[in-house]
């Protein structure tokens, strides 16, 4: 996850997530699978998906942390 504070103004019509602008309020889906609370001082946004820990080049794997 990620977040990002507005300063006072910077935030007038929304929030903008690479590029886009999107309205304030829950955004449920960015164009990068990212889910998003966007509100007038700051935008918080989670990916939509886990990110593995590694990946086995050779087997074409993906490797996801198991422990958790």
């Amino acid at each position: 996850c990620w977040r990002k504070i507005y300063k006072p103004g910077e935030a007038q019509n929304g929030c903008m997530v690479n590029g886009k602008l999107y309205p304030f309020g829950r955004i449920e889906r960015t164009e990068d699978c990212y889910t998003c609370n966007c509100e007038k001082y700051e935008i918080e946004c989670c990916s939509l998906y886990h990110t593995p820990v590694a990946y086995d080049k050779k087997k074409c794997e993906v490797i996801f942390n198991r422990k958790r």
